[in-house]
C-alpha cells in the first residue's frame, strides 16, 4: 500500500513513501583535500577542494530539497529519495550522477535505501537512517596523505559505493556458512531442523539476490557512462566492485539452489521416516492378524470346540500363537523385511 500515497499526484511530488516512521534529518559536511580535513555539523560550501555532504534521516523535506537545489538536483531524482522501495540503478544526468542502494540492516540500524549524488569536487549522501557503515572512510578523511583525501570526489564515490557492496558479500558469507550448517543437519540429523526453517533461509537467500542482481547492470552503466566525473583512477576501481558484483550474482544463484537441494533432501527423508514407521507398524500388524484369528475362533460360543475341555487347552493355544509369531518373524528376518 507505499504506492497508495503517491496515486493521482504529478511526477517528481515530493513525498515520503516508505514503511518506517520518518527519522530526524542531520547534516554534516566533509571537506577535504590533500591538505586538510574539516567536518562541520550542517551544510557548508567549501571555498576549495571537495565536499562530501552526509545526510540522514527525511523528516525534514524542505531542508534536504533547499540543499539538494544547490547541486541542481532534478524533483525526479529527489523524489527516488523519498520513495524509499526503490530498486538498485543508477542514472546520469548533465551536472551529475546518481546510484540509488541499499544497506543491509544490523542490530544498531534497520535496513535502508542510500542515494549518492556524484558531481564535479561534491558527493551527496541520503540515507534514510543514521548508520554507522561509512565511519571507517571518515578515519580514513580524517588522516593526512590517504588514497581517498588526496583523491577526487569520484574516488570518495566509489569507496561509498564500496562500503555497501563489502556488506553484500559479508551477507553472502554468512548465507553460505548457515547454508552448510542446514545441509550437514538435514544428512545427519533431520528431525534437528523443519521446513518453516529452510524456507526462512531460502527467502534471505531470495532478498539478498533481489537486492544485489541490478549491481552488474549499474557497474556496467557506470562504466560505460564516460562521465567526466569518474577519472581513471575510479573506473579503474569500479572495475573490482563489478567482479564483486558478478561473485555475489553466482553466489546467490548457487545458494538458492543449494537450499532447494537441501529442501528435496529433507522432504525425502521426511518420506523415508515415514515409510519405516509404517513398515514396524504393517509387520506389527501381520503379526497379530493370525493370533487374532486364533483368539477369535476360540472366542465363539460353541458347545463342541477341540481343546475346550482339556485342562491344557488353553496353554496349547497359546503356545501355538507364540509358534506363528516366531515363524513369521524368522521368515520376515529371511526376506529382509524388518
Amino acid at each position: 500500500m507505499l504506492h497508495k500515497r503517491k496515486e493521482g499526484l504529478v511526477p517528481g511530488t515530493l513525498v515520503y513513501v516508505g514503511d518506517t516512521e520518518e527519522e530526524q534529518t542531520l547534516v554534516r559536511s566533509h571537506h577535504y583535500s590533500s591538505e586538510y580535513y574539516h567536518l562541520e555539523e550542517g551544510f557548508s560550501k567549501p571555498q576549495q577542494g571537495n565536499l562530501w555532504v552526509e545526510i540522514t534521516g527525511l523528516k525534514d523535506i524542505r531542508h534536504i530539497v533547499k540543499i539538494a537545489k544547490e547541486y541542481s538536483l532534478s524533483n525526479l531524482s529527489l523524489e527516488d529519495v523519498f520513495s524509499t522501495d526503490q530498486r538498485l540503478k543508477v542514472d546520469r544526468y548533465d551536472s551529475y550522477l546518481s546510484a540509488t542502494l541499499r544497506i543491509l540492516g544490523t542490530q544498531e540500524s534497520p535496513e535502508q535505501q542510500l542515494s549518492l549524488f556524484l558531481g564535479s569536487n561534491w558527493v551527496l549522501s541520503i540515507a534514510e537512517n543514521k548508520s554507522e557503515i561509512f565511519e571507517p572512510l571518515i578515519r580514513q578523511l580524517a588522516t593526512n596523505q590517504t588514497k581517498l583525501q588526496t583523491g577526487s570526489a569520484g574516488m570518495l564515490f566509489h569507496s561509498l559505493m564500496d562500503r555497501v557492496v563489502d556488506q553484500y558479500l559479508v551477507r553472502a558469507d554468512e548465507l553460505e556458512l548457515k547454508t552448510e550448517h542446514l545441509e550437514e543437519q538435514v544428512i545427519t540429523s533431520p528431525q534437528t531442523t523443519d521446513a518453516p526453517t529452510i524456507h526462512q533461509h531460502k527467502a534471505e537467500i531470495l532478498r539478498l539476490r533481489r537486492m544485489t542482481s541490478p549491481l552488474r547492470e549499474i557497474l556496467t552503466t557506470l562504466l560505460r557512462s564516460e562521465s567526466e566525473y569518474l577519472d581513471k583512477n575510479t573506473l579503474f576501481l569500479l572495475k573490482d566492485i563489478q567482479d564483486h558484483a558478478l561473485w555475489l550474482s553466482e553466489e546467490c544463484d548457487m545458494l538458492r539452489e543449494t537450499v532447494s537441494g537441501i529442501m528435496e533432501v529433507y522432504l525425502s527423508s521426511l518420506d523415508m521416516r515415514m515409510n519405516t514407521i509404517m513398515k514396524v507398524l504393517t509387520i506389527i500388524s501381520t503379526i497379530f492378524i493370525p493370533m487374532t484369528f486364533l483368539t477369535g475362533l476360540y472366542g465363539m460360543n460353541f458347545t463342541v470346540m477341540p481343546f475346550t475341555s482339556a485342562w491344557w487347552g488353553f496353554y496349547a493355544i497359546l503356545l501355538c500363537c507364540v509358534l506363528v509369531v516366531t515363524a513369521m518373524i524368522v521368515y520376515f528376518r529371511r526376506k529382509q523385511w524388518w
